[in-house]
């Protein structure tokens, strides 16, 4: 919980015809990540098996797909109503244990059989689709104009006449009417502005200025429709009627199928997706003939049940080399990085996305998990303490934890943090004498239990509004630095151990965040404890003050000088006498200003304290009004909720801006490479 996880590299060299069988029991496992150097260039070995898998895996998708399809559209366009038949894929394979596994031939055998059962149907919708969509599309073309009772083609062999169909305004109509009459002929097909004009050869200008001033847009009439016989318009709609009927029985068929196949559909959808990963990977590793090499780490402490599991799985038909991270030549020379894996607990595992949201450790160095929840909590109680709200808090965990709400399932993992943040500002908030803001409920049990423990009566055990002086805010403030120091004198430790361990030298001893810089932080905190005791300022700490900026000064050179490299001035006198410069001036800036920004912790502690004084000031203000005690639970009530939902997310963002700048700085200089372990994956993992 303190280190990472120890790793091991490992080389496995397997036949072939075991790699399935292999390569899913690690895949199950999440316990073995592939190396960079077990990489090779994409295999052309074997194109089909992998080709098979998405081709399977997209069959099956499109499947899926048509079955879940609710809203089939009838021939006429119109929604002939979505049936709630969408298929949702299961994570559930079919077979006992419910564990996702490489596909079989059993798997082709039902993957095969249902394509071809959904096949026809796909085709007769498809069909059925286009039939009716032509039919409807006729049917629409020359609905207005059936009043005409003749095909279209017939009026165009009208050598002495003109005509026109099309759509006006419907206001424009009737002066359309006035304006051409005794010259052409009007006629309303729809009462929607559809009309049909005829006038005579020679009339036809007068007929297209006026029906220009009507705004008349000319219809485009199908070769189909101006060809169709009056008789043909009762078949066609009889024809349509038949596709409705047809799509109709399809789509109860279709539900029937989904219905059979939402399980083994979702399963076989997992298994061929964790299928074209597996075959995927095979494209990418080293390969003789008949065998496999595959190269990665696992966690050391599961390692030897890892081993043993692996032989018994192939029979003995593999060779296994383990190695520590120390005798690989490409961990010396620093060409690959030994991946991390946190062991965390339910509860830390919920903090951990704090750490890693920053990076994460350097195998071998500190997990500073621990440390990072202890002190988001303390900071979060500290600045957020009430005893109401934190029950808030606490419930809420509660209800997050138990992934009954669809819209909060994803932050099912955070439900922790909640439970433990919203106990300790119970805490926090008994405390300071604070239930949902009110500052009197509380009052007279703080009394009593304060008369016992202590032998005089007080209201509360923490004040942060100054009513009777500044003493004990003031004092607030320094507890609040003082854990400031505690944070930045931990990320130093931890710093000075990590670079100790991963043998950098000069960054342990003579960096800021080093002993040297340690050094001087620390003792200039004591000479400040000691001064506002009433101490004197003494020749010895500025003796020892000055040499440790000193030794801050001459750092690069001394380092040099100790262990033996040359020159002891790479870059130059006068750029090491600038550098050296910015780093006492930044040494000194930097722990002054890292100690002061924990103010910031007291001061969200007296602004929450102070809005919950505004809340109850305006609800008893508000209360003499009429109808004022309904108007008091609502300020109340809202000011509470508004306390909640927006300091409890400022205060986070504060709490979590103190761990990266105030604590991560002091020792996250690198990255480590995150421990991410082959596994077989399903669709939208």
């Amino acid at each position: 919980m303190i280190f990472p996880v120890k790793m091991e590299k490992t080389q496995l060299i397997i036949f072939k015809t075991d790699a399935d069988a292999v390569l899913e029991y690690l895949g199950k496992k999440k316990c073995f990540q592939v190396s960079t150097d077990a990489a090779a260039a994409p295999q052309e070995e074997a194109p089909g098996r992998a080709a098979q898998m998405d081709e399977f895996h997209r069959k099956l998708l499109a499947v899926r797909a048509f079955l879940a399809d609710g809203n089939t559209e009838n021939a006429g366009g119109r929604t002939a109503g979505r049936r709630d038949q969408s298929v949702t894929r299961t994570a559930a394979p079919a077979e006992a244990g419910n564990v996702l596994r490489l596909p079989r031939e059993e798997d082709i055998a039902a993957a095969k059989s249902m394509c071809e059962e959904t096949g026809p149907l796909v085709a007769r919708e498809k069909n059925l689709t286009e039939r009716g969509q032509k039919a409807k599309n006729i049917l629409d073309e020359i609905a207005a104009f059936r009043q005409l009772e003749l095909p279209l083609r017939d009026m165009e062999s009208v050598t002495f006449l003109a005509f026109r169909i099309g759509v006006i305004p419907a206001a424009n109509l009737i002066p359309l009417k006035t304006a051409l009459e005794g010259r052409a002929f009007i006629t309303d097909l729809d009462g929607n502005g559809g009309i049909f004009a005829v006038s005579s050869k020679k009339g036809r200008f007068a007929l297209d200025t006026e029906l220009k001033k009507a705004n008349f847009r000319e219809t485009q009439i199908s070769d189909e429709a101006r060809n169709l016989p009056p008789n043909a318009l009762a078949a066609l709609e009889n024809d349509l009627a038949a596709v409705e009927e047809g799509l109709k029985n399809l789509r109860e068929e279709k539900a029937r199928l989904a219905v059979r196949y939402e399980e083994p559909l979702g399963a076989l959808l997992d298994i061929f997706a964790a299928g074209s990963v597996v075959e995927d990977l095979k494209t990418h590793l080293q390969s003789t003939q008949t065998a496999y090499i595959l190269s990665g780490w696992i966690p050391g402490a599961e390692s030897k049940k890892i081993i043993a599991d692996l032989t018994d799985l192939t029979r003995g038909r593999i060779a296994i080399r383990m190695y520590a991270p120390e005798e690989i030549e490409a961990v010396r020379d620093g060409k690959e990085k030994i991946p991390v894996k946190l062991q965390h607990g339910k509860l830390l595992q919920a903090f951990s996305g704090i750490v890693i949201s920053y990076g994460s450790p350097l195998y071998g160095t500190v997990d500073p998990t621990l440390v990072v929840s202890v002190f988001f909590v303390l900071l979060f109680a500290i600045m957020f303490g009430d005893v109401g709200q934190g029950f808030t808090g606490l419930v809420f965990g509660f209800i997050l934890g138990t992934g009954k709400i669809p819209s909060l399932r994803k932050w099912e993992k955070f439900a922790p943090i909640f439970k433990v943040v919203g106990c300790a500002c119970m805490v926090t908030g008994f405390l300071y004498g604070s239930v949902f803001c009110s500052e009197e409920l509380l009052v007279r049990p703080t009394r009593f239990i304060t008369a016992q423990l202590f032998g005089q009566e007080m209201d509360r055990f923490v004040t942060l509004l100054p009513n009777h002086g500044i003493d004990k805010i003031l004092a607030f403030f320094g507890f609040t630095i003082g854990i400031g120091v505690l944070i930045n004198s931990i990320g130093l430790v931890i710093n000075i151990y990590n670079r100790l361990k991963l043998k950098d030298f000069r960054r342990a001893i003579f960096a800021k965040t080093g002993i040297v810089g340690a050094f001087l932080f620390w003792y200039t905190l004591a000479m400040a404890v000691r001064l506002g005791l009433g101490g004197v300022f003494s020749p010895a700490d500025m003796l020892f003050i000055c040499s440790a900026l000193a030794l801050l000064f001459w750092g690069e050179p001394l380092y040099r000088l100790l262990f033996r490299e040359r020159p002891l001035f790479p870059e130059g006198v006068f750029s090491f006498v600038m550098e050296g410069f910015v780093e006492v001036m930044e040494t000194v800036s930097y722990f002054i200003s890292n100690s002061v920004s924990f103010l910031r912790v007291g001061a969200f502690a007296l602004s929450h304290a102070v809005l919950s004084l505004i809340i109850f000031t305006l609800a008893d203000l508000i209360e003499a009004v009429p109808g004022g005690v309904i108007f008091r639970i609502l300020i109340i009530t809202g000011g509470n909720i508004l306390i909640i939902v927006l300091e409890g997310l400022i205060v986070s963002i504060q709490v979590i801006r103190l761990q990266y700048y105030e604590f991560f700085s002091k020792f996250f200089t690198e990255s480590g490479e995150a421990f991410k372990p082959f596994e077989l994956r399903t669709p939208g993992h």
